[in-house]
């Protein structure tokens, strides 16, 4: 992963104080969000995408983590 994971920091501060059960997954060098949630209405995530420039990469869904959504910069 070539970008720097302390840029994702201040997207975390913003989700912390928005949605303090959700929480920052590194998994294989790659920056997720782990909602702790079986359902997100997708309106809350694109707030967060567009407010930081953001895309997402992929979306997982497992009985113990909830739903984990993948991000990186655009």
């Amino acid at each position: 992963m070539n970008e720097n994971i302390e840029w994702y920091d201040e997207i975390f501060n913003f989700i912390d104080i928005h949605h303090p059960d959700w929480e920052k997954l590194l998994m294989e060098g790659k920056v997720k969000i782990k909602t702790n949630q079986n359902e997100v209405q997708f309106t809350v995530v694109e707030k967060i995408l567009q407010r930081f420039s953001l895309r997402i990469t992929d979306i997982s869904f497992t009985d113990y983590y909830g739903i984990i959504i993948g991000i990186e910069k655009l």
